[in-house]
């Protein structure tokens, strides 16, 4: 929803002649301000929006208008629809529409000489330039939203995470016996390695989330390590005993009851 608003100028002069054709002022135009009625004047139109979020308001100043009048009208408006011309669900694109037109009748305005003296009123002043008003500051909403829009973005566009899941608990099922084809680097069951000590899967070239895995303990300057030991916790818990942990190992060993009870969970730093 809309509305059009016409501003009501002060001392407006629609319905009368301010000075007489034939004896126009040096400077006149032949055209002369509806606000004040001096010369010379040009024809212009100013306009101001206001979003009123479910629905917005469009206002406008119809000209003649001096160079005082017509920058204090520009500068009145253009003002107010630095702050008030963001709220409505189209604003976006009909506010910096609007203040790009005022910047056309601004340059009309604005290149007329002085007001001619002996106007039948005072001519309205035109007040602070946009840039030392409170109202500019109302450029930093748009600039918000800008930037908002464009960390969306970025954070789309980031490369997908590591393979691996943090926090991921990967039960070490049936490590069973080494590879005997092999010289073992170490003659411990993984379950039983310590903090400083890394593990790798002899199933994947880097350290991923697998319901199988086959663990030994390397050496962490092994270029096939795959993740450092940081130490021992509960299940599910080692992200908050150690910050830098972002994967587990749960070990097993034989159980009375179940056959396969959970003896430990090693809190990891995956390395590749």
């Amino acid at each position: 929803m809309s509305a059009i608003a016409p501003i009501r100028l002060s001392h407006t002069l629609a319905d009368r002649v301010i000075v007489s054709t034939t004896e126009s002022p040096s400077n006149g135009n032949g055209i002369w301000c509806r606000c004040c009625g001096a010369t010379p004047a040009a024809n212009a139109v100013f306009r101001g929006h206001r979003g009123l979020f479910l629905a917005m308001q469009h206002r406008k100043a119809e000209g003649p208008f001096c160079r005082d009048c017509g920058l204090a009208t520009y500068r009145s408006l253009t003002a107010d629809s630095l702050w008030q011309g963001w709220w409505g669900p189209s604003s976006f694109v009909v506010n910096p529409g609007a203040m790009v037109v005022n910047l056309f009748h601004r340059a009309k305005v604005a290149a007329l000489p002085p007001p001619d003296p002996g106007s039948p009123y005072q001519p309205m002043s035109p007040g602070k330039p946009l840039f030392r008003r409170w109202q500019f500051a109302g450029m930093l909403i748009p600039a918000a939203y800008l930037a908002a829009i464009t960390l969306a973005i970025v954070n789309i566009a980031k490369p997908p995470p590591p393979s691996h899941t943090p926090n991921a608990d990967i039960p070490a099922w049936a490590l069973g016996p080494r590879d005997t084809s092999a010289p073992p680097t170490t003659d411990r069951w993984a379950g039983h390695a310590h903090a400083g000590e890394c593990l790798r899967n002899k199933k994947t070239e880097t350290w991923v989330a697998e319901r199988r895995p086959d663990v030994e303990i390397v050496p962490c300057t092994d270029p096939r390590a795959q993740a450092e030991v940081l130490g021992r916790a509960m299940s599910g818990v080692c992200g908050l005993i150690y910050p830098d942990s972002d994967s587990s190992l749960n070990y097993y060993a034989p159980g009375p009851v179940s056959g396969m009870d959970i003896s430990g969970t090693l809190c990891l730093r995956v390395v590749r």
